[in-house]
């Protein structure tokens, strides 16, 4: 069983946290596999990418970033979709002692109501190089010691705590995650998704058996399902499309992610 916490920064219009979409081009399709991950090794060494994942299927990268000077012409990659990232949201799973087969059951049987998630701005992020460092060593665990932050950053300990709790903690979101048979046991697919049932089908993904990953583009969703069958996730997928709750959607399958 597992349950961890990660710092999130809430979503800000300086820095602005942007999603990209991404293949490599033509020109890289025609070596090997190896070069695909020769780039992914180089994306996460990019201290200007917050995020990446190399996926399969029609892109190749999903990653973020809140770096305008990002130019990943230089990575010989192809934008194919941008957008900005609003604040992620990790849900906390109530169908946890169910097989993923009846959370599935319980989601295409949720009243669904039309509705878009909120996206909101909060505005111009005011941090100092020092908050921004306590954010970098906590932003994997926020239940990191203080004692270890402040030896990292030559800050006292209290000073690290209140820095934490009056500027820092504020301007985040700490995303809870739990995956009951261990975060290992599931396998993963990413989708995007168009649908008018945004905010009820966040909801219903409660019903799964573990956490469930959603990225608020500007106008989808990508939504990182944790399963166990792949044939009863797309057999869900295709009944959720027929029911109308999704309208479109494409699949991706992550292969190897990078969280700085």
């Amino acid at each position: 069983m597992n349950s961890f916490a990660n710092l999130i920064m809430k979503t800000y219009d300086n820095p602005q946290r942007m999603v990209y979409l991404c293949k490599a081009r033509k020109a890289s399709r025609t070596c090997s596999d190896s070069v695909i991950e020769k780039t992914f090794d180089k994306l996460k060494s990019d201290p200007k990418i917050s995020y990446v994942v190399l996926i399969s299927g029609i892109c190749d990268f999903f990653l973020s970033s809140r770096d305008p000077s990002l130019d990943l012409t230089n990575y010989n990659l192809e934008i194919i979709e941008s957008s900005i990232l609003y604040s992620p949201i990790y849900t906390i799973p109530l169908g946890w002692e169910k097989s993923f087969l009846n959370g599935t059951r319980n989601v295409l049987n949720y009243n669904f109501e039309e509705g878009k998630l909120i996206r909101e701005s909060h505005g111009i992020l005011e941090w100092n190089d020092l908050h921004m460092r306590i954010f970098q060593l906590m932003r994997k665990n926020a239940r990191r010691p203080f004692t270890e932050v402040g030896r990292a950053t030559g800050v006292s300990s209290t000073t690290i705590k209140k820095h934490f709790y009056e500027n820092v903690l504020p301007c985040c979101e700490v995303a809870h995650y739990f995956f009951p048979k261990g975060y290992n046991y599931y396998r993963q697919s990413l989708f995007k998704i168009e649908t008018r049932f945004e905010a009820s089908l966040v909801e219903a993904f409660k019903l799964l058996s573990c956490t469930t990953y959603v990225y608020p583009f500007e106008d989808s969703l990508a939504v990182n399902l944790f399963h166990d069958n792949i044939n009863i996730l797309m057999t869900f997928m295709k009944k959720m499309e027929e029911k109308g709750i999704i309208e479109r959607y494409a699949m991706f399958t992550p292969l190897w992610s990078e969280y700085y």
